[in-house]
């Protein structure tokens, strides 16, 4: 972006109201975590030790206890004032202070599509004696999947309610917990079911036979992956709302019976929860690393943010967990109607809760009839064939308009055709009629017959999730709702359509989609992996999953997924349980600046865990690729005898800046302006006498090498096809400090982890050009994504008039839909949108390094602003500020004035190498490396 710099003058502080809220924060404290003591009584005696502490710290607090934690990291969650943070942390007894970041809830037909069923046909592994602990909304142990009965039964076999019904999640939300981890929401039980229900036979009694010889079509509702595993339920939700306690459940599964003997310690942990664009360093992801180091399975949820860049959840991203993308396998669970004499699939309306069973004709309106309209023609008695267009961005209206027309028209139901495999979401209808939408193969068999005005059909009740529907074309695609990542998502799994136990039902089923529903089929079969290796390490576990994920992910349009969205690919249960040779480590390289030509390494260790001696080639497959950009494997050939190991190089080799191209993931669209990555990803493929796999990522981008000497632009710039260095030229508003690190004696105004750095504040600035006044902000650390973790948020008043200015991407309802950034201005007392310019002024079709960035300029139309100065301040909100923080705010610059009726005359143009730059000048250069792109004159 060229924009003119501008005068400076002196101006005051506008504060944002601060809420009243308390704050959630967890408490580390200076004790030892009992489960690295060696024996139980010294365990005991650390738990007494951190129980003693926790409860001096909250009786100085005046806080609320909402949970406490000893064996994996000592410490205890409590609601408290935000001023008394700062002298609590002051406390002999208090290691730090973190502020917790609240999480979200986030088969049979799968089990064969990964095989696990022929798993347990070969290996005779269903998961004996192994724990699972499901944290979640409980379980319903009455259902059958479970045995039925009370708690604690055969396979719900322990568990603790950490939340109680009432619990939200809500800042300053207490739980009341109590010991009976009865689900009250449906997702645990659906989730337990998944990972290690019995099954249940078409009559609905629990399953009680061989897994070996099991016919899965004549089932209710299919085993779990791992059927004979023992589930304990870790009720961290209530009936309703988010959680802050995963911490805790996480803690209570290292030793479930609390008396500091550790050998009782779940064998792993399925985490169908999370947060989007979580960050490694987020709280919860203490205990996972926790759990991993004494041996637990983490398996979790990647999330469901969709195909945006860095929108994968934490603590999934939490590098020793195994995070579990959503895919599809062919076959769903649906409603139902008659029709010709036999079922047909689809879904009816969520908004129509009334009785249901009618049989009448279908009329169709003229042709191509959407319904969005008023409908001049009495339909009494009738059911209407209402078309429907599958593209988003050209329907003309939804489900409900289109079911109110046919109301007030009198029609008694209406029919929505499809087009698309697959539903892409759920219709409303209305309250008053049902509506059906046919799947794909439904609407193009009822339609001659809707044509030759014969077709009537019955609409049921009891047809509602009871038509199974196979579409071969689906399976091994990608969810679209599947979070995209850069290099944290180990596997993909069956998620979509999953049909699994039904809270509250006693036998009956219920069909839901997720990362949520795929990762318990990945923890189950995690579960087999620990019966079969019992004295494998948990990297050892994971790697067996990785390495042997060899389904191939497409996109609805054919093309190959990459890691970032599906890791290695759709786990595979039987090669996961035949592994007896590992490759160990990763080949992830991350973002590469790259200002010269370069080369770096990473090693995977291959490990023969076997009794013969195997030989392995060794290769780079591309997935996607970018121009410049090699991956080498230095040994491509490896001999590796019984027990033995042996260490693999992968060579990243960049030709230089210049011969680097934008070139994006072919499953990215780019519609919209969007923003995107270059990625070069794939696989490292060992093939010979055993087949393995092992991701491979990088995101290089070119930098400039641009500076200041003396008042003068020198250095070298990028001029290239789809990179061209860029420089803003803005009048310095004021320079921030470097936060400290938060500690005992700073609890607010501090960084409490890297991700927070990205918060802190370095320089502010302004200017202007004849139809643009533009604001610029630039951080002492890298933001991954501008309006991820971290947003920028400028407060000014001009003419009288308060504005707020946040950098955000387009949104849907409130959901985010895509990388187009903007920067989005309200009237501050109306909340009045006037103004939405992008980011660093160009959308995705002009780069910017948006991306891994720690510089940006938010500007907005001079046209919706009143004349005269403006006085403004500029704050950093996020997720991770400082536990005593009373704004959401990691920092807050100085605040300034500009008035852009003096803008520099020389500076109203585009800048060029060798162009003087006047004092009090705040100069961006976007295409440098970290930490060289703000420079002040």
């Amino acid at each position: 972006m060229h924009l003119a710099a501008a005068s400076l003058l002196a101006g005051a502080l506008l504060t944002p109201s601060a809420p009243v809220e308390p704050v959630t924060v967890f408490v580390e404290l200076n004790s030892a975590a009992a489960v690295d003591t060696r024996t139980a009584a010294q365990a005991r005696s650390a738990r007494d030790r951190t129980s003693a502490q926790a409860s001096r710290v909250l009786s100085r607090s005046g806080g609320r206890e909402i949970a406490r934690t000893t064996n994996a990291v000592p410490g205890v969650v409590l609601a408290a004032d935000r001023s008394r943070v700062p002298a609590l942390a002051r406390l002999p007894e208090v290691r730090a202070v973190h502020r917790m970041v609240p999480k979200q809830l986030t088969n049979s037909h799968a089990a064969r599509l990964t095989r696990t069923s022929d798993a347990w046909k070969s290996f005779g592994r269903f998961g004996d004696g192994v724990r699972i602990g499901i944290v979640d909304t409980g379980i319903d142990y009455r259902h059958a999947a479970f045995g039925g009965g009370s708690f604690p039964n055969a396979k719900v076999v322990g568990g603790h309610d950490f939340a109680g019904d009432a619990y939200t999640g809500k800042p300053g939300a207490v739980p009341a917990p109590d010991a009976d981890p009865l689900d009250c929401q449906g997702h645990g039980t659906h989730v337990a079911g998944t990972a290690a229900g019995f099954g249940v036979n078409a009559d609905g009694s629990t399953y009680r036979g061989s897994y070996s010889s099991v016919d899965l079509d004549s089932m209710k509702i299919g085993p779990g992956t791992a059927p004979r595993a023992l589930l304990y339920a870790l009720k961290v939700f209530g009936c309703g709302g988010g959680t802050t306690l995963t911490a805790q459940a996480l803690d209570w599964a290292l030793d479930p019976d609390g008396d500091g003997d550790f050998s009782d310690k779940l064998d792993v942990v399925n985490l169908s929860l999370g947060g989007d664009f979580g960050a490694a360093d987020d709280p919860d992801s203490l205990f996972v690393r926790k759990l991993v180091e004494h041996g637990v399975v983490v398996v979790a949820a990647a999330g469901n943010g969709g195909d945006l860049y860095d929108v994968a959840g934490s603590p999934a991203n939490t590098p020793e967990a195994i995070s579990v993308a959503n895919s599809r396998d062919a076959f769903a669970m649906l409603d139902g109607l008659e029709a010709l004499g036999r079922r047909w699939p689809g879904q009816y309306s969520q908004a129509y809760k009334g009785p249901l069973d009618l049989t009448l004709p279908v009329v169709r309106l003229s042709s191509g009839a959407d319904g969005c309209q008023p409908i001049p023609t009495p339909l009494t008695g009738k059911i209407v064939w209402l078309e429907w267009d599958d593209d988003d961005a050209t329907r003309a209206c939804g489900s409900g308009a289109r079911t109110d027309n046919a109301w007030r028209a009198g029609a008694a139901g209406v029919l929505l055709p499809t087009t698309l495999p697959v539903f892409s979401a759920a219709i409303a209808g209305n309250a008053h009629i049902p509506a059906f939408q046919l799947t794909e193969a439904a609407s193009r068999a009822l339609r001659p017959a809707l044509e030759g005005g014969t077709l009537t059909v019955r609409l049921t009740s009891s047809l509602k999730l009871a038509v199974p529907s196979v579409e071969p074309s689906i399976a091994d695609t990608i969810t679209p709702s599947s979070s995209r990542s850069r290099s944290s998502i180990a596997v993909a799994a069956p998620g979509d359509t999953i049909f699994s136990a039904a809270s509250g039902t006693a036998s009956s089923g219920a069909s839901m989609g997720g990362t949520s529903m795929a990762a318990p089929h990945v923890a189950g079969i995690a579960a087999l992996l620990r019966e079969a290796h019992p004295d494998w390490t948990v990297a050892e576990v994971k790697a067996a999953l990785v390495n042997t994920a060899s389904g191939v992910v497409r996109s609805g349009s054919g093309v190959r997924e990459a890691p970032m969205r599906v890791g290695s690919g759709r786990v595979d249960g039987l090669a996961a349980l035949s592994a007896d040779v590992l490759a160990l480590g990763d080949a992830a390289f991350g973002t590469v600046e790259v200002a010269t030509p370069l080369t770096d390494l990473r090693t995977i260790r291959l490990v023969n865990k076997g009794t013969s001696t195997v030989r392995l080639n060794a290769r780079h497959e591309p997935i996607t690729t970018v121009p410049g950009v090699s991956f080498q494997v230095m040994k491509p050939r490896v001999v590796l005898p019984p027990g033995g190991t042996e260490t693999v190089t992968v060579r990243l080799r960049i030709a230089g800046p210049d011969a680097l191209r934008k070139t994006p993931d072919p499953t990215v669209s780019l519609a919209g302006g969007r923003q995107h990555l270059a990625e070069a990803s794939g696989l490292v493929l060992f093939s010979g006498d055993r087949s393995l796999q092992v991701p491979v990522y990088a995101a290089p981008k070119p930098v400039s090498r641009l500076g200041l000497t003396s008042d003068r632009v020198t250095g070298y710039g990028l001029d290239q096809p789809d990179y061209r260095a860029r420089m803003t030229v803005l009048r310095l508003g004021a320079s921030s400090p470097r936060l400290p690190d938060c500690g005992p004696d700073v609890q607010d105004g501090c960084a409490v982890n890297r991700t927070a750095r990205s918060g802190d504040l370095r320089h502010v600035g302004a200017t202007a050009t004849g139809d643009l006044l533009a604001f610029g902000v630039a951080t002492w650390d890298t933001w991954a994504n501008v309006a991820g973790n971290t947003q920028p948020e400028v407060r000014f008043s001009v003419g009288g008039k308060d504005f707020v200015t946040r950098a955000v991407k387009q949104s849907n309802g409130g959901g985010v839909t895509a990388d187009v950034w903007f920067a989005r201005t309200k009237v501050v007392s109306t909340g009045e949108v006037v103004d939405e310019q992008p980011l660093n002024g160009f959308d995705g079709s002009v780069d910017t390094n948006l991306f891994d960035s720690d510089v940006v300029v938010l500007p907005v139309s001079r046209s919706v602003l009143p004349p005269g100065p403006v006085s403004y301040t500029v704050g950093m909100r996020s997720n991770y500020t400082a536990p005593a923080d009373s704004d959401d705010l990691v920092d807050v610059a100085p605040a300034a004035v500009f008035d852009y009726d003096l803008i520099v005359p020389e500076l109203s143009t585009v800048v060029q190498r060798g162009d003087r730059i006047p004092p009090g000048s705040l100069v961006f250069f976007h295409h440098n490396a970290s930490g060289n792109r703000a420079l002040t004159r």
